[in-house]
């Protein structure tokens, strides 16, 4: 993401280009006619029988609706495990990252589902606004009304604020950390964020070519180092050491200014930004979410 924002701001700054415009570089979607799902090479490789198969997942529609203009667009999510047993079940909600679709993320979603053993917690991830095969455009505000959308229909299906945690991964730790901390009707039980951006403002401070405010280039702010006051639930925070995209001053500024009393940091040692599971070792990063979700 930072690579994708500093390029945002040089062009900007080159050519004058209409921040508008620009924003929209900040949420490189793919759009999809199908999901291939099991059948798609992700963004991490796991082992074949890590991956959730046909018969234990379930795609679902749901609607999201845009505050500002009151237009609502239909998204699609991924439901792994059992709908029916959602009320008593602990459910991860997986908010993905910034490119492609559900299917780059599959694998990682799939990995989740063996936490404490293959679909013992269910997993909820879904395609934000102008992703696979949900409509509309991405934006900032988009973000929070479809991370909404999921969680209503998580409430819909009857889960269980105290037994649902959220995980938000590069850019889905921005919806993820907002509304953990500003949705009052559904607080997770636990936020678990991995390589997450600090602000905007932030990455255009740590640019070694340009020395802007960031609104001069752009209207995004993604201010996950201040949302993140606002958040009380217990914090697991996942960040490679060689992370060249989010680099890892950008999750220790979050996890400083979390406001909450129970937190848990892991540092990995030799990871770039999207192999924080396999540079731990899949068990590894399994064992860590397990005990951070059962203590």
């Amino acid at each position: 993401m930072k690579n994708a924002l500093l390029i945002l701001v040089l062009v900007s700054v080159s050519f004058g280009c209409k921040k508008v415009v620009l924003d929209g570089l900040a949420f490189p979607g793919t759009k999809l006619e199908a999901y291939e799902f099991e059948n798609y090479s992700g963004e991490v490789e796991i082992p074949q029988a890590m991956l959730a198969d046909a018969s234990n997942y379930t795609l679902v529609e749901m609607n999201s609706m845009d505050q500002a203009t009151g237009e609502v667009y239909k998204i699609y999510g991924l439901y792994i495990g059992d709908i029916a047993t959602i009320s008593s079940d602990t459910v991860l909600l997986y908010l993905h990252g910034q490119s492609l679709h559900m299917d780059n993320y599959f694998s990682r979603a799939s990995l989740l589902a063996n936490v404490g053993g293959k679909y013992n917690y269910g997993v909820f991830m879904f395609d934000y606004r102008g992703y696979g095969m949900s409509e509309g455009s991405s934006s900032e505000a988009g973000l929070s009304e479809d991370a909404d959308a999921a969680i209503d229909w998580l409430i819909g299906q009857g889960a269980d604020a105290d037994k649902t945690m959220y995980y938000g991964y590069s850019l889905g730790a921005i919806p993820g950390i907002e509304r953990a901390a500003y949705r009052s009707d559904f607080k997770p039980a636990k936020l678990m964020i991995e390589a997450p951006l600090a602000s905007v403002q932030h990455l255009v401070n740590g640019s070694t070519v340009i020395n802007v405010q960031a609104e001069f280039v752009t209207d995004l702010k993604f201010e996950n180092s201040e949302n993140i006051k606002g958040v009380v639930a217990p914090l697991l925070w996942l960040h490679g050491k060689e992370d060249t995209y989010v680099s890892i001053d950008n999750g220790e500024l979050i996890y400083a200014n979390y406001g909450g009393t129970e937190s848990t940091a892991i540092r990995v040692e030799g990871s770039d930004h999207s192999e924080v599971p396999v540079k731990l070792g899949l068990e590894s990063y399994l064992g860590h979410l397990l005990n951070f979700i059962r203590n």
